[in-house]
């Protein structure tokens, strides 16, 4: 219990310091500096002084902004921003004090979030809105709070759903921006095309755990489109009262109590009005006249570019398969290429190479994206760390990218193996250049620009005289140009028509004009688009209710519009800087005031000596990230047999982990009789641990490996209930017994787990531990022990809404003969999940589990043990049950078989660590099925595997025929988790 009690108070920090953000850290180990303002205390790395000035003068203003609607947070807030990542992304949380994290790369490839007056201020002010938000207690939760402190479990708000958590932040960045997700049309689009293909989701369905398109992102989505139909049907004053309401009511989960009082009406009668004005406002037309799409299955597809005149490459993803580049010919007949790590374009290379950009890990807490060349399945990396997208090639080889940094994005010309020749184009903050495209004959690149204030424009840069033509310009999003094969027409989507659409612009004599979609092609929304070395057919993206989809259209009806509906031409862009910027001086990063415990959670646990145990337990984690820490404590009524742990991971060093624990640990090892009176005594043993170690990570995008080397000691002395008998049961108990030891860890891993799998799918994971441990004894006896697991996946495509899967696991284990404890055989294994206040529940993982056997059946100082797995697709939910905090993800079922032994060696000192004769040396096995019902029960967001299961113990069960031990013919079992 101590053990699961010191790691549930870490795993309670993790947990809700990211709920449901991506997996991406600022790097701790940086040199940080903390600028303070009236409300904020700003951390950045050194030499991004500069946009912590932006950021904190853009949180001042939202901060003025919510207060004139919402109940302020308690409390200064820390703001961290990163450079570290590069995609945009931030979180927020109120626990244990309240943070905020924005990554400053700008949104080049995240199309909803282009549209901004300003990247930084558009993220500060929505994960503000979640502190806003989230901080507020009232009631009840107020007085507990006043006790315990900030509890993760004591924000009512925190259990909304992340529609409504993130439908609001959404709402907000709108109303208090220029810019802002309701201001762009993708949201829109994402609700028009499930009405006009009749899968409007109802509310039930909306989770960040959905499984099915568009997943997580319906949660931003719908959520907002839905808060702002709440917003403009029940007033803007509605949803501040709502948040009032719902920030006191005793069962947090009870939402539309909470929503009849903010709103007048509940959650799920307001959605029905809402989906239904939506599907009566939504006419079905085709993205493009004379549309034909080339892939069946929906998901994820972009970035079309022809191969030939009958072939297209496009990369994406069907749920079902890992994301990989993918070939479709104009007959519908695709081919899978490689996996990638990113959906950006494949860009075909006059030799049939394909290059592209990827993100990759390049150190711990860092993600960068980089160019790589495909050649016929062989992959050559170009660039290392150097933040490179949206690469185009010329017939020559010669590369044009983006180049990111923090808030800003520039334009380079590179050499065709990678090699910087020169910036082309660079940005000023809050500046970006996006998506270049080579004129076809290689003297001129078209581009996007976006200048500060949310201003986009098409432009064409003559690469060789560095002169700039516009060709379009507007305060509405501009993206993906293409060139025409004769040089004078470009292909771009523009937003002008009130949704994603088809326009063009064409070169008269030195300038350049464009004509916009008339408003009947705006009723459906199309991307990337791409005219065919012939000029005769556009392939685009076209979005659908089950996902994007990729397609042709023939050229001529949409580029055969007369001239006189042109534009007039744009004039040059003045550059600009006008950010805000927050004043006062940086001063070093101090982690104390954010490092400070802030709650703490009660425990009772029985304890020894028929006594219960009191105590509490707490853990903080400083704003960076650089320390972390847990701590427990307890004591027995009687005051005697007190436990405790504590547990501290440095993160200050680039590598590695340094983590250090110390624990006190009471147990009850049987009963012993002593006279005069013959009188029964209970023997204790206190078991005292301290450990220090280190742990090298090398987390990548697609594999992950580390390896962790560490020192410690181990001290068991004894004592008895009732006190002072120890001398009359056993003298060679009256002194401490020390163990000190070494280990060595290592892990490997390349698994993939597409968006609708059930299990690990296409890959390895292999891992092994070496304990070298010694007794501090006259003869200094020492014992060494290694572990060794490895586990492979194979996907077979069968029919299921994700792939079948063939799943083997082999675990071994050595003890030397001086071993003094030995290894386990038996158990079901699982994984430990948090219910809350320390508490988990679940037997977690068994190096030598076999189902349907008790837990170490058999022990011995070798073991082995396998087990081999055929798991199933059943039934793909994601759907909730009305307003219960009940969500169906998905299930599965599993076909089993588990087969393990133990032995010990012939000269083993300590025989009573193994079973005796006839269990040693023996085989038992077993065979059986598991339902896996993955959901959540408590909400509708942290969606957890459950197996329900029946095993038959066939081999070695007459092992088992007399006393307690004997099995039965079937062992019913539920665990948490994949058994592997």
């Amino acid at each position: 219990m101590t053990r699961i009690l010191r790691l549930s108070a870490i795993a309670l920090l993790f947990a809700f310091a990211l709920p449901g953000r991506g997996a991406a850290q600022p790097a701790p180990y940086r040199r940080y500096l903390t600028l303070s303002t009236a409300h904020f205390d700003v951390h950045v790395a050194a030499g991004l002084e500069r946009e912590g000035r932006v950021a904190a003068a853009a949180a001042e203003r939202a901060y003025e902004g919510l207060s004139r609607e919402l109940v302020a947070p308690r409390g200064r807030i820390d703001l961290l921003v990163s450079d570290d990542a590069d995609y945009s992304n931030g979180y927020a949380t109120p626990y244990p004090t309240n943070r905020i994290v924005v990554f400053a790369t700008p949104p080049i490839g995240a199309r909803e979030l282009r549209l901004n007056d300003d990247w930084l201020r558009v993220v500060v002010t929505h994960e503000l809105t979640h502190i806003f938000h989230l901080d507020r207690t009232r009631g009840v939760w107020s007085a507990l709070q006043s006790v315990f402190g900030r509890v993760p479990y004591l924000f009512p708000n925190a259990y909304a759903p992340s529609w409504l958590t993130e439908g609001l932040a959404v709402y907000y960045e709108t109303r208090l921006t220029e810019g802002g997700r309701l201001r762009a049309t993708d949201e829109r689009a994402l609700a028009r095309s499930a009405a006009a293909d009749h899968v409007f989701p109802r509310l039930d369905q909306l989770s960040r755990s959905a499984p099915g398109f568009p997943g997580g992102a319906s949660v931003y989505a719908y959520g907002s489109l839905f808060i702002d139909y709440l917003a403009r049907t029940r007033g803007d004053s509605s949803v501040p009262r709502f948040i009032e309401a719902e920030s006191g009511q005793i069962i947090p989960l009870a939402i539309n109590r909470a929503a009849r009082q903010g709103f007048g009406i509940s959650f799920e009668d307001a959605y029905a009005a809402f989906a239904d004005s939506v599907n009566r406002t939504t006419v079905a037309a085709p993205p493009l006249p004379g549309w034909r799409e080339l892939t069946t299955q929906g998901f994820v597809a972009d970035a079309p570019r022809w191969v030939n005149d009958t072939t297209i490459a496009y990369t994406g993803t069907d749920g079902k398969e890992s994301n990989a580049a993918w070939l479709v010919t104009l007959g519908g007949a695709r081919t899978r290429l490689t996996r990638r790590a990113s959906t950006e374009a494949s860009v075909p290379l006059r030799d049939g190479a394909l290059l592209y950009a990827q993100l990759e890990g390049v150190g711990t807490g860092e993600v960068r994206s980089d160019l790589y060349v495909d050649r016929g399945g062989e992959t050559t990396r170009l660039t290392h760390g150097a933040r490179y997208v949206t690469p185009d090639a010329r017939a020559d080889g010669a590369i044009v990218a983006v180049q990111l940094a923090a808030a800003r994005s520039s334009l380079v010309l590179l050499t065709a193996d990678g090699a910087l020749v020169r910036t082309l184009r660079d940005a000023a903050p809050d500046e970006t250049w996006s998506e270049p495209r080579w004129s076809p004959d290689g003297t001129q690149v078209a581009a996007i620009h976006r200048a500060h204030g949310g201003v986009f424009s098409l432009q064409v840069l003559d690469v060789g005289t560095g002169n700039v033509a516009v060709a379009d310009r507007g305060r509405t999003l501009i993206t993906s140009p293409s060139w025409a094969p004769d040089g004078r027409t470009i292909l771009y989507v523009s937003d002008e028509s009130g949704a994603s659409a088809l326009s063009y612009a064409v070169r008269d004599g030195a300038q350049w004009r464009h004509l916009a979609p008339p408003a009947a092609m705006s009723s459906a929304s199309v991307y990337t688009p791409e005219l065919s070395p012939r000029g005769d057919l556009v392939a685009a993206v076209a979005l659908r209710g089950d996902g994007y989809h990729v397609g042709v259209a023939p050229a001529a009806p949409l580029l055969g519009r007369a001239f006189a509906e042109l534009a007039a031409p744009q004039p040059a862009a003045v550059r600009a800087d006008s950010q805000p910027l927050a004043t006062g001086s940086y001063a070093s990063y101090s982690p104390w005031r954010t490092l400070l415990p802030r709650y703490w959670v009660p425990v009772i646990e029985t304890g020894v000596a028929k006594g219960d145990r009191y105590g509490a337990l707490t853990s903080g984690q400083d704003a960076v990230g650089r320390h972390l820490y847990s701590a427990y404590a307890a004591v027995q009524g009687s005051g005697h047999y007190p436990v405790g742990a504590f547990g501290y991971r440095y993160a200050g060093l680039r590598r590695p982990f340094i983590d250090a624990g110390i624990s006190q640990e009471w147990e009850s090892i049987g009963f012993s009789s002593i006279q005069p009176a013959d009188s029964r005594v209970e023997l204790l043993r206190r078991t005292q641990d301290i450990s220090l170690a280190a742990t090298f990570a090398r987390p990548r995008v697609r594999t992950y490996s580390a390896v962790t080397a560490g020192i410690g000691l181990e001290r068991r002395s004894f004592d008895t209930n009732p006190l002072g008998a120890l001398a009359r049961i056993d003298t060679s108990l009256g002194h401490a017994y020390d163990f000190p030891r070494a280990f060595v860890g290592a892990t490997w891993s390349n698994a993939q787990r597409p968006a609708l799998s059930i299990s690990p799918e296409d890959g390895i994971a292999v891992g092994f531990t070496a304990r070298q441990r010694w007794r501090v004894t006259a003869d200094h006896n020492s014992t060494t022990s290694l572990v060794g697991t490895a586990q492979g996946y194979k996907s077979l495509a069968l029919p299921g809404f994700a792939h079948h899967v063939l799943a083997l696991r082999v675990a071994g284990g050595f003890a030397d003969d001086r071993a003094g404890t030995a290894f386990e055989l038996g158990g079901t294994s699982g994984s430990v999940v948090d219910v809350g206040a320390g508490i988990s529940v679940g037997e977690g993982r068994r190096t030598f589990g076999v189902r349907g056997y008790g837990v170490n059946v058999i022990s011995g100082t070798r073991a082995l043990a396998g087990s081999l797995e055929y798991r199933a697709p059943l039934i793909l939910g994601g759907r909730g049950f009305g307003g219960l905090p009940v969500f169906f993800d998905r299930s599965s079922l599993t076909l089993f078989a588990d087969a393990g032994t133990a032995a010990c060696g012939a000269g083993q000192r300590y025989a009573g660590v193994c079973s005796p004769a006839p269990f040693i040396g023996r085989t038992i096995g077993s065979a059986g099925g598991e339902l896996s019902i993955s959901g959540a029960f408590l909400g509708v967001d942290d969606v957890v595997p459950v197996r329900l299961g029946i095993a038959f113990p066939f081999v070695g069960r007459d092992l088992f025929n007399v006393g307690e031990r004997k099995p039965a013919v079937a062992e019913l079992y539920a665990a948490f988790g994949l058994s592997f």
